[in-house]
C-alpha cells in the first residue's frame, strides 16, 4: 500500500481473471456509485506505468476503481493512499472456471476456438504449451508480480508473496461471504460506507453448492493423466494460494463477531436477491 499522512484514500481492486472480480466490482458501484470506475482501457494499463496515476489525479473525484491490469507495485500518487484489494483462487479448480468462460464468449480467437472445439483436457494440454498465454500456468503469481507474462519463476513468486504480505487483506474465491466481510471491516476507518453485499455476477451455475475441495476433486478427476503436468506448471500459484489461505484463517479467527457480521452480510444480501 502506498501511504501519505493524511492522503486521500482511494480503493484499487486488482481484477483478476476469473477470481470473481465482476461480483466485487458489482458491489463496488453500488456502493460508490459515480466514484467508482470500472476501468476497460487495458492496453493504456499496460503501456504506460505512469498512466495510473495519471488517471486517477485527472479524475479526483473517484474513491475506488478496478483494472484487470493494475500495475504493481503500485505508484505513488501525491496526495492520494492507494488502497489494494485482491481476490485469490484455488489454481487447480480456477482452470475449469476459465475454460467454461472461454467456451461461452461470443469472441473468436484462439483461445475461445480451442474451448469450444474440445473438452476440458484438450485445451488444458494446449493451454501448458508455451505460447498460448500463462492463463492457467502459475496465473496469479505472475499477475501479483506485476511482470505479467514474465517466466513465472521463483523471482516472480518473491514479489508476489512481497504484495500479498502487503495488503490490508486478502480475499478467497471460495470464500467470498467472509472475504466480504473482511474487506468491509479492515477498511472501514478509510472508507466507512463500504457496502459489499452482493448478488453474484458472471456465475457458471449458481446452483452448484459443492465446497471448494469438491469442485477441485472433480476437476483434478475430470483432468486425469493431465493432472500431474498441472499441478507442475501452476506450483507457485499453489503456494501462494496456500500461503493466503493460512493468513486469511489468521486474520478471520482474529476478527471479532465474526459470525455476527456474517449474518448481517446475509441479510444485506438477501435483501438484493442474493440466496
Amino acid at each position: 500500500m502506498t501511504a501519505t499522512n493524511g492522503a486521500k484514500p482511494v480503493l484499487l481492486h486488482a481484477h483478476l481473471f476469473k477470481n470473481a472480480g465482476t461480483t466485487l466490482d458489482w458491489s463496488l458501484e453500488r456502493s460508490f456509485g459515480d466514484r467508482f470506475c470500472d476501468h476497460r482501457g487495458d492496453a493504456d494499463m499496460r503501456a504506460n506505468p505512469e498512466y495510473l496515476a495519471n488517471f486517477l489525479k485527472r479524475n479526483p473525484r473517484l474513491q475506488a476503481l478496478s483494472s484487470h491490469w493494475l500495475p504493481f507495485p503500485l505508484p505513488s500518487v501525491e496526495g492520494l493512499r492507494l488502497v489494494p484489494l485482491v481476490i485469490l483462487r484455488d489454481p487447480i479448480e480456477r482452470i475449469l472456471s476459465v475454460y467454461e468462460f472461454e467456451r461461452r464468449q461470443a469472441v473468436d480467437h484462439p483461445g475461445t476456438r480451442k474451448a469450444r472445439d474440445g473438452d476440458l483436457q484438450s485445451y488444458v494440454a494446449w493451454r501448458l504449451e508455451k505460447g498460448t498465454g500463462p492463463v492457467v500456468r502459475n496465473y496469479q503469481v505472475r499477475m501479483m508480480s506485476g511482470t505479467y507474462p514474465g517466466s513465472g519463476d521463483e523471482a516472480q513468486f518473491d514479489r508476489a508473496v512481497a504484495l500479498l504480505n502487503g495488503l490490508p487483506a486478502i480475499g478467497m474465491v471460495d470464500r467470498y461471504r467472509e472475504s466480504a466481510v473482511m474487506f468491509e471491516q479492515t477498511l472501514k476507518q478509510d472508507f466507512p460506507d463500504l457496502d459489499l453485499a452482493f448478488r453474484r455476477q458472471n456465475v457458471r451455475d449458481s446452483s452448484d453448492h459443492r465446497s471448494s475441495d469438491e469442485r477441485r476433486a472433480a476437476v483434478e478427476e475430470e483432468l486425469g493423466p493431465l493432472l500431474q503436468s498441472v499441478r507442475e506448471a501452476n506450483s507457485l500459484d499453489i503456494a501462494l494460494y496456500e500461503l493466503a489461505c493460512r493468513r486469511f484463517e489468521t486474520h478471520w479467527q482474529g476478527l471479532k463477531e465474526s459470525d455476527v457480521l456474517l449474518d448481517e452480510l446475509d441479510a444485506r444480501c438477501m435483501k438484493l436477491g442474493e440466496s
